[in-house]
């Protein structure tokens, strides 16, 4: 059986929690770190003890670490990982642009769900030939943006916002700090499209009649054009995230010890 912990037990991390507690085949759940060990016992709504811990003591009790937390916390946890050879499933691949020295650390390995995007498999296929530009637009609710740091320096008032209005163009490793919660699907996209960050063009708008999170994502090579669509219901405990965000850590998970799988 392979160790895991959850490094952040909040909406995401609980429901992955909860997935593990109820059985991933290879797998046994050993703890969480978390800020509120009360509101993710309640996130996690299961009759199960599970043991909270520090970051620390959680990477050392684990071979495997799901990480679900703040781009700015990852680094900590990446060196830790790393520096002891263990599995880290990161979620926040905006921390792989806004920090690239994660991806240049020795030891272990580190493992990129899909989170609230399709499609990758085709992307990935399409870049072993060359990608020559690859764009996404974030549509989502106003209210998913608040206390973003675009939105805090630039003073956008979101509660204001009546009409589809596009509140920031740019490339991917800008979008990654002006939104670092709510456009890691573009830097996703980013890593597996093996683009730089500057040549991925990136735009986000809020459309208050929005009740789900919409990518559309169009990918360009030689002798593929991929365009494709994604609307996802946000998370309720978490409407800065989708709610597939947590499901492809799940399937990522299932697929690594199953005896059959599908998709490249």
């Amino acid at each position: 059986m392979i160790k895991i912990g959850i490094a952040g037990a909040g909406a995401i991390g609980a429901t992955v929690c909860r997935a593990l507690i109820d059985g991933i085949d290879g797998f046994e759940l050993v703890g969480a770190s978390t800020l509120d060990a009360e509101l993710s016992r309640k996130l996690i709504a299961r009759n199960v003890d599970v043991p909270f811990m520090p970051l620390e003591d959680l990477v050392a009790a684990a071979d495997w670490i799901v990480e679900a937390l703040p781009a700015a916390a990852v680094p900590e946890l990446a060196h830790l990982s790393t520096a002891q050879n263990k599995t880290l499933v990161m979620i926040s691949a905006a921390a792989l642009l806004l920090y690239p020295d994660i991806r240049r650390l020795s030891g272990g390995r580190i493992l990129v769900p899909s989170g609230a995007i399709a499609g990758l498999d085709g992307i990935t296929a399409l870049a072993e030939q060359g990608i020559h530009s690859a764009r996404i637009t974030t549509t989502k609710p106003p209210k998913a943006y608040s206390g973003a740091p675009h939105v805090v320096k630039n003073n956008i008032d979101v509660t204001a916002i009546t009409e589809p209005t596009t509140i920031f163009t740019g490339h991917a490793l800008e979008a990654a700090a002006a939104f670092p919660a709510n456009v890691n699907v573009a830097a996703t996209l980013t890593i597996a499209s093996r683009l730089r960050p500057e040549e991925v063009q990136v735009e986000v708008r809020a459309d208050p009649a929005m009740t789900s999170n919409r990518h559309e994502i169009v990918v360009e090579g030689d002798f593929s054009t991929l365009r494709y669509t994604i609307e996802n219901k946000p998370d309720p405990a978490n409407p800065k995230s989708s709610a597939l965000t947590a499901l492809s850590i799940i399937a990522l998970l299932r697929k690594q010890t199953a005896a059959f799988t599908i998709g490249s």
